[in-house]
């Protein structure tokens, strides 16, 4: 059996089944080889923050020599960096691997850690264009591109000036938001509005000509670990795989929004897994999701 290699940048996080262990949990649930690359230590979960120490770039710097000596790799997946000779390192190493990459930028987590610098962030934004795909969530793109998403609208914006930043194509993950922030209340995707009492959660794709809406049911499920790593990973192995980028999101929209619909408790935690990687990607079929929307 042929595992494709994958290579995934990120932070190690302590207790929980986020950074690296969800990207490599990920990566062997689409049938990928992980071929992990650590840039921190990030000892946060359950709503506690204890420390985040950042890999000294020269060990990451000797770790990404090693993945580029040691054999191919066919797929790299970024997420947590740090400081900016970390990002600087780890962008260099992406343009001279060439192969499909995702950039996750992420500069803060769930818990209220702050992963990435000010100067980390600067950093990021100015080497944007390396990457094949960006994903961010609405909170970290709101901290990149300085401006608040309380709307699709806003989300448009932001997408525009992460382009113009240098992004060849980006993905905001803005979770459930009227498409207007002037009429909300009537608004079909909004909990309470007249056309649909179920929000629904939105990814918004630019490609620096068009935009293209994916949509799908809000689920209790999308605040479990692991969900942006089911998202991104999906997505870079599709494009692996030769699938355009458009498709590759539908997939990626697909596996989390079914990752979402059965999460697991862990008994004494509060934070929540879920099982997706445990049955290779397919814990049952695939949800229907919207198509994308060209605007």
């Amino acid at each position: 059996m042929y595992l494709r290699p994958l290579a995934v940048v990120g932070a190690l996080y302590a207790v929980s089944e986020r950074g690296l262990a969800a990207d490599v949990l990920a990566a062997r649930a689409v049938g990928a080889a992980p071929l992990p690359v650590c840039t921190s230590i990030v000892v946060a979960s359950d709503g506690m923050v204890t420390d985040v120490t950042d890999v000294p770039v020269d060990t990451v710097q000797a770790q990404l020599e090693h993945l580029q000596a040691t054999g191919a790799v066919e797929g790299i997946k970024v997420g947590i960096l740090g400081g900016p000779k970390t990002v600087e390192a780890v962008c260099d190493a992406v343009v001279a691997l060439g192969v499909p990459s995702v950039l996750d930028l992420v500069a803060s987590g769930p818990n209220g850690e702050t992963v990435l610098s000010a100067r980390g962030i600067d950093a990021v934004a100015d080497r944007l264009g390396v990457a094949t795909l960006v994903t961010v969530s609405k909170a970290d793109a709101e901290l990149v591109t300085g401006g608040q998403i309380e709307s699709l609208d806003d989300a448009q914006v932001a997408a525009q000036r992460l382009h113009n930043r240098g992004a060849q194509r980006v993905v905001i993950r803005c979770g459930s938001l009227p498409y207007r922030f002037y009429d909300a209340a009537d608004d079909p995707g909004t909990p309470g509005g007249d056309g649909a009492p179920v929000p629904l959660a939105f990814d918004l794709y630019y490609d620096g000509d068009d935009f293209a809406l994916y949509e799908a049911s809000l689920i209790d499920g999308s605040a479990a670990d692991g969900m942006s790593s089911i998202f991104a990973i999906t997505a870079l192995n599709e494009m692996v795989q030769g699938s355009p980028v458009e498709e590759a999101l539908q997939a990626a929209k697909r596996a989390s929004t079914e990752a979402a619909r059965h999460p697991f408790d862990v008994p004494g935690r509060t934070s929540r897994i879920n099982p997706w990687w445990a049955s290779g990607g397919n814990a049952s079929p695939a949800p229907s999701t919207g198509a994308e929307n060209r605007t």
